[in-house]
């Protein structure tokens, strides 16, 4: 799936949770980090995952329950930032891991997903709070509430990412043969390579938490 398709399918799969309705919070959290892996060659990167949901959630809200549309807003809200946040948990793990291993990924890669997590914050609160004014009503009355808390949680879990990512671009390799022996070899990965070890990092944890 190219990375326009993955983008419209990611903004009808929420605009179809929506109208269905259920646990709508956990299931934006697993749309989100799921997509979050495959976007990485994508213009907008991770803004243009909040975008498609946020424009998602708006219609599905308007088709079917326009009079529960800040109740949907705020789940769908907080699904997004759960979604985020453990995407840069994951990264931040997966980083770890690798330079404990030696293993350094390609600098785009890390260019790349460093510059989708920064300043996500602001962004998801800015498209949020636009959606919210589409909608109107109690959604827009409390856009300010649900934008601020979505902005102060995803900008706490940037400083642990933005640190991992730093030593992950200084020289990993080195450090992870010195952790296991000057005997280890070095292990420098291929660009998108980073991203495939992310998903399958958010696989394996979405396996986990279904059972």
């Amino acid at each position: 799936m190219n990375t326009e398709s993955l983008i419209t399918d990611l903004k009808q799969k929420v605009e179809e949770l929506v109208k269905r309705g259920g646990d709508l919070r956990k299931e934006t959290s697993r749309l989100v980090s799921e997509a979050a892996t495959q976007v990485h060659s994508a213009k907008e990167g991770l803004t243009g995952v909040v975008k498609a949901v946020a424009e998602g959630a708006v219609s599905g809200a308007r088709q079917s329950v326009p009079e529960e549309s800040a109740s949907v807003l705020n789940q769908v809200v907080g699904g997004v930032t759960d979604g985020l946040v453990r995407s840069a948990q994951a990264l931040k793990l997966t980083l770890e891991e690798s330079s404990s291993k030696g293993i350094q990924f390609a600098k785009e890669d890390l260019a790349k997903i460093g510059q989708d997590f920064r300043g996500l914050g602001t962004n998801t609160a800015e498209i949020f709070t636009k959606a919210a004014s589409d909608l109107g009503g109690h959604a827009k009355e409390q856009a300010a509430t649900l934008t601020a808390h979505a902005k102060q949680t995803l900008q706490a879990a940037w400083p642990p990412l933005e640190a991992a990512l730093s030593a992950a671009q200084h020289d990993p390799v080195k450090l992870g043969r010195e952790a296991v022996g000057a005997g280890a070899s070095a292990a420098r990965q291929a660009a998108g390579v980073l991203f495939s070890e992310l998903g399958v990092l958010i696989q394996k944890a979405g396996e986990k938490l279904r059972h």
